[in-house]
């Protein structure tokens, strides 16, 4: 049994111990409120094993993460945002727990995969959110669904769109865009980071371990799948570009660039951040992220 501790009614916050045998039903009760439920599962589609996590209840926002990444990338925003919305997270295929029987994922496919995703879940309408790769994913989504995307965040992504300056960026950032040689060191962080948090920085290189996509064949993928700016002016609904000022990849300017060309959109800069401020400095990113999105301050 489960008794509730000093700070009883915060979320997930339990107490176990030799007093549970004091505890009363509308006290467990209260307790268990306070717990966001949890589903897990995988999507069967075109012999491929897409698997999806969905965290508390509301109105659903949808995680996609980039190509250091998976699902589990987001444990700093999950029960954050699951506090007041339905989120859910998911792997592409060849990441983490998904399967890429047939091949590397692309950003066509991966919308495909995003909407079926939706419809297995019941989800007419979501905010949606990408980092870096994963920015490809929902833009193709609220091109060629923009019925289904009530919000988009463009997490430190261009997402394709056609600039100058991503032609530029495929030139220097490779094939393996995130290789690294050291623990902790990852294009996709700020130094600095890896420098003050060196466990953190760490733990982004084991997550990002977890499934074995193609790189090349990814990287290849998103080089290709240039986005036309006339395209841009079909999207209608609010979007925000979020950017680190010391973002190598994707570097600031070339973020405000895209930004400019979809009307109406937002660009916030973090300072210190590099590609990832989301887990750089997630209590930032969650704030600014959760502003947009209309959660309670």
């Amino acid at each position: 049994m489960v008794t509730p501790g000093p700070w009883a009614g915060q979320a997930g916050t339990l107490t176990i111990g030799r007093d549970s045998a004091r505890l009363k039903p509308r006290d467990t009760l209260f307790v268990m409120a306070d717990l966001l439920a949890r589903e897990t599962g995988h999507l069967e589609r075109d012999g491929e094993r897409i698997y999806w996590e969905s965290v508390g209840s509301g109105s659903p926002v949808v995680l996609s993460h980039g190509a250091g990444g998976n699902h589990a990338i987001w444990f700093q925003q999950v029960p954050t945002l699951a506090r007041h919305r339905r989120v859910i997270s998911w792997d592409h295929r060849g990441f983490g727990r998904s399967t890429a029987i047939g091949g590397a994922t692309t950003p066509a496919l991966a919308s495909a995969d995003l909407v079926a995703l939706l419809d297995h879940l019941g989800i007419g309408q979501a905010d949606l959110v990408g980092q870096s790769m994963g920015g490809w994913t929902v833009l193709r989504t609220a091109l060629d669904h923009p019925n289904r995307v009530r919000r988009l965040v463009m997490s430190n992504t261009p997402g394709g769109i056609e600039t100058e300056a991503l032609e530029q960026a495929w030139k220097t950032i490779g094939p393996s865009p995130l290789a690294a040689d050291a623990a902790g060191r990852s294009p996709a962080l700020s130094e600095a980071f890896a420098e003050r948090d060196l466990a953190h920085a760490y733990l982004y290189q084991m997550l990002g371990g977890f499934g074995e996509p193609d790189m090349a064949s990814i990287a290849q993928g998103l080089i290709l799948a240039m986005v036309p700016r006339s395209e841009l002016t079909n999207i209608s609904c609010p979007v925000l570009f979020t950017t680190g000022d010391h973002d190598t990849l994707f570097p600031p300017a070339m973020i405000r660039e895209s930004a400019s060309f979809i009307p109406g959109a937002r660009t916030h800069e973090f300072s210190g951040a590099g590609h990832s401020p989301y887990f750089e400095m997630p209590e930032a990113w969650n704030a600014v992220v959760g502003e947009f999105l209309g959660l309670p301050s």
